[in-house]
C-alpha cells in the first residue's frame, strides 16, 4: 500500500474513533469496556464513594423534577449525576465549613457564596434541593442557626 493511502486510512480511522468517543459522552454513557466517569461537584471536586440517589436523595420520587429544573446549574448529565454533585456538596460543606444553617427540625441549607451554589438538606441528610439561587441573599432569608458543619460530625 502506498505511503499516501496508508496516511489516509490513518487519518480516516481517528476521525471515526473521535466521533465515536463524541458520540459517547453525548449520550452519557461510558466507553465500552471502560468505568464512567465519577461524578465531580461543580467546583470540580469529586464525587468519590457518594451512594446512588437512592441512597442520598430525599425522597427519590422528587428528583427527575429537581434534575429537569435545576441539574442545567451544575452542568449535570443526568438525574443520578445530579444527585452524586448535590450529595458531594455537602461532604465538602463538612470539610471546608461553607455557612449552613440548621433548623429545628434538623434541617440543613447550606451556601457557597463563591459559587452561588445552595443545598437543603432533611435532618438524615438527604437532599432535598440542590440549586443556583438568583437571589445574592436567599442563604441569609433562610430559617434555622447559623452551624459549623466542621464541628459537627
Amino acid at each position: 500500500m502506498p505511503p499516501r493511502q496508508v496516511f489516509r486510512t490513518l487519518v480516516l480511522v481517528v476521525i471515526i474513533g473521535l466521533s465515536w468517543l463524541l458520540k459517547q459522552q453525548r449520550s452519557g454513557m461510558p466507553p465500552a469496556g471502560g468505568p464512567s466517569a465519577p461524578a465531580v461537584t461543580e467546583s470540580g471536586v469529586p464525587a468519590a464513594r457518594i451512594g446512588p440517589a437512592s441512597e442520598t436523595w430525599g425522597h427519590i420520587d422528587s428528583l427527575p423534577d429537581h434534575f429537569a429544573r435545576h441539574g442545567g446549574d451544575f452542568h449535570a448529565r443526568n438525574a443520578e449525576d445530579y444527585a452524586a454533585q448535590a450529595a458531594a456538596f455537602l461532604a465538602r460543606a463538612r470539610a471546608t465549613g461553607l455557612p449552613a444553617k440548621r433548623d429545628a427540625d434538623g434541617s440543613l441549607r447550606v451556601y457557597d457564596p463563591a459559587t452561588g451554589a445552595f443545598g437543603a438538606y432533611n435532618a438524615n441528610g438527604t437532599t432535598r434541593t440542590y440549586f443556583k439561587p438568583g437571589s445574592p441573599d436567599y442563604f441569609d432569608r433562610q430559617p434555622g442557626a447559623l452551624v459549623d458543619l466542621r464541628k459537627e460530625r
